[in-house]
């Protein structure tokens, strides 16, 4: 069977060792919203969806029209701020059990793998021990062994266990591109190197772009801040525990706030989780924030300063489902069909041109609108997975 051979979809099992699958609310980051929108896809009529995920994401209220199964993922300890039974999964006995179970049991036609990690020892006890003619996909957020990176970067992981990451992540990456059936990558950009970087075959891999449920994002809703109606609200949001978020925030925090504190009606507002708790004339840090939507639709501009980064970034169209004009780096824009100056404002780094956009922005409340108008139609009409073909969304080399 190939990349482009999934007619009948009738049991599908889907493996998110890293992240929660969310069909009925919202996600609250990028790899969890990637694998979320496939599922949903996937989980269409007469089908029958297992969901196998790490048992500390468990929640009382897990229903819904899918089955939904755990395994014990040592998430005391975390590698790269993933479960070490996570990053160890084709090593992990809890995992190893429960997919024997499943397999026994359901015998699904597809199995879909979020990331690399457990993809090689998923395919040995699917084919080689059950004889399954299980079709095997593998979801990639991005290239690992670029993030690694990225990754290398950061101090506040322990030397060592960086390391091991770059020793080891490009062997499991190597592996699963070697046994998938077939690799969806996020980006053009992202399949090129994995076949440049891995020699694999093109023909397996795939590009399926970021996708969202346009139609469950909640409407426009006022409230969610306390503000002056003629204050000017720009946003950023992530984890704070990535590199790329920390490096963004520190930017607005240390050269945007100063450099734009002429603007008396105009204030930034930061949040996510583990963002620290900041307040200063024109910046105020919500930390956490539920209902990131919500949030999103009471502010007026999005200021992405990202330098760095791998593969799409999926908060970019958190900012184009709400209508966000968005000022941007070439990084921030990496891997999506935006053009500069019609769906968003792209420089090259963050500097007096990155200040000046922000500026006309400020300034122009029209020019706001009309950016906001045009990166809303093409999330619409680009990212919106409504326009997959639900029956068949890996036939062809069009996913859209």
């Amino acid at each position: 069977m190939s990349c482009s051979e999934t007619e009948k979809l009738s049991t599908i099992l889907i493996i998110s060792p890293h992240t929660k699958v969310r069909l009925n609310e919202n996600p609250t980051e990028g790899v969890e919203s990637r694998v979320s929108s496939i599922a949903g896809i996937l989980a269409g009529k007469d089908r029958e969806v297992i969901v196998l995920e790490p048992s500390d994401l468990k929640k009382e209220d897990d229903q819904g029209n899918i089955i939904r199964e755990y395994f014990y993922a040592f998430d005391f300890i975390k590698i790269k701020n993933m479960r070490l039974g996570s990053y160890f999964l084709s090593l992990n006995p809890f995992y190893q059990s429960k997919l024997f179970k499943i397999l026994k049991k359901y015998s699904p036609s597809i199995i879909l793998v979020s990331q690399p990690w457990g993809l090689f020892s998923t395919w040995l006890i699917a084919k080689k021990i059950f004889g399954l003619k299980s079709f095997i996909i593998q979801d990639s957020h991005n290239v690992e062994k670029e993030y690694a990176k990225i990754i290398s970067k950061d101090k506040s992981i322990p030397a060592f266990i960086k390391l091991f990451y770059i020793v080891t992540i490009g062997w499991i990456e190597k592996l699963a591109l070697r046994y998938a059936d077939c690799t969806l990558a996020i980006s053009w950009e992202n399949k090129r190197k994995f076949v440049e970087e891995y020699r694999v075959y093109p023909e397996k891999i795939r590009v399926l772009p970021p996708l969202i449920n346009y139609s469950s994002y909640p409407k426009r809703r006022k409230g969610a801040l306390k503000r002056d109606k003629s204050q000017i609200l720009a946003v950023f949001h992530g984890i704070y525990r990535t590199v790329q978020n920390r490096e963004a925030i520190d930017i607005i925090v240390r050269e945007l706030v100063p450099k734009l504190k002429q603007y008396k009606n105009f204030k930034f507002i930061i949040f996510g989780k583990g963002v620290p708790k900041i307040e200063r004339d024109n910046l105020y840090s919500l930390g956490f924030v539920e209902n990131v939507y919500s949030t999103l639709q009471e502010c007026d501009i999005a200021v992405v300063p990202l330098i760095s980064g791998e593969g799409v970034k999926l908060k970019m169209l958190d900012y184009m489902v709400v209508g966000l004009p968005i000022v941007t780096t070439k990084k921030g824009a990496e891997g999506l069909e935006l053009v500069n100056g019609k769906h968003a404002i792209i420089v090259d780094d963050v500097d007096e041109e990155f200040i000046r956009a922000v500026e006309n922005l400020i300034k122009n409340p029209k020019a706001r609108k009309k950016l906001g108008y045009h990166a809303n139609k093409l999330v619409k009409m680009h990212y919106n997975n409504e326009k997959v073909k639900i029956g068949n969304p890996l036939k062809g080399g069009e996913v859209l």
